[in-house]
């Protein structure tokens, strides 16, 4: 259940990310790069924990 939500929610900022973009660059740097690190940070959850769950079943 969790990782359907935290799939979700990578994929909402994923696409909120490109459709916002010249606005995150008018709010500056801190705002982008706090976006940018979010979204690695999960993706690499994300991938981890599709690695557990589907390489170890």
């Amino acid at each position: 259940m969790i990782l359907k939500l935290l799939s979700i929610a990578f994929i909402i900022l994923f696409v909120a990310r490109i459709l916002f973009a010249k606005k995150f660059k008018e709010m500056g740097k801190a705002a982008d790069r706090t976006l940018n690190l979010f979204l690695v940070a999960l993706a690499i959850y994300l991938g981890l924990q599709a690695v557990f769950v589907y390489g170890f079943s």
